[in-house]
C-alpha cells in the first residue's frame, strides 16, 4: 500500500526523468538538423557551381558534352556524397528517437512491477512484517521496540 507522499514523490520523480530525457533527446536531434542545414547549404552550392560550369561549356559550344567534362563529374559526385551525409543524420534523428522512446518504455515496464513490498522490507530489516499491509513505517516502529 503506497502513502500518499510516495504517489507525489513517484511523480515528481517520472516528471522530472521525463523531462531530462526529452531535453537530452531534443538536444541531440538539434544538432543533427543543424548539421542538416549545413549539408543543405554545401548541396546547394553545389548545384550552382554545376549550374556555372554547365551554363559556361555549353556557351562557348552548344554541342559540347557536359556528362564528360571532368568537372561537371567531380561536383556530380561531391552532390552525391553530400546526399548520402544528408541521408545518414535524417536517419540519426529517426535511431535517436526510437532509442529514447525504448528506454522510456523500458523505464515504464521497470515500474510496473516493482519488487513486492513485503520482500523488500524483509531484505532491509531481516525480519517479516506481522500483518500483510503493514507500512514500512509500523514496521520501523515494531522493529524499534522489539530491539528495546
Amino acid at each position: 500500500m503506497s502513502t500518499l507522499f510516495e504517489d507525489i514523490k513517484n511523480g515528481i520523480r517520472d516528471g522530472i526523468e521525463l523531462v531530462v530525457d526529452k531535453t537530452e533527446e531534443y538536444g541531440k536531434i538539434g544538432k543533427l538538423k543543424v548539421d542538416i542545414m549545413g549539408i543543405q547549404r554545401n548541396i546547394e552550392k553545389l548545384f550552382a557551381e554545376l549550374g556555372g560550369q554547365t551554363f559556361e561549356l555549353l556557351s562557348k559550344d552548344d554541342k559540347a558534352d557536359v556528362g564528360n567534362d571532368a568537372q561537371v563529374k567531380k561536383m556530380i559526385a561531391d552532390l552525391q556524397a553530400q546526399e548520402v551525409k544528408l541521408d545518414s543524420k535524417k536517419n540519426e534523428i529517426i535511431q535517436v528517437r526510437e532509442q529514447k522512446e525504448a528506454e522510456r518504455r523500458e523505464r515504464e515496464q521497470n515500474r510496473k512491477q516493482p519488487e513486492p513490498r513485503a520482500a523488500s522490507e524483509q531484505k532491509q530489516t531481516g525480519k517479516s512484517s506481522v500483518r500483510s499491509g503493514a507500512n514500512s513505517d509500523d514496521i520501523e516502529d515494531a522493529n524499534i521496540i522489539e530491539d528495546k
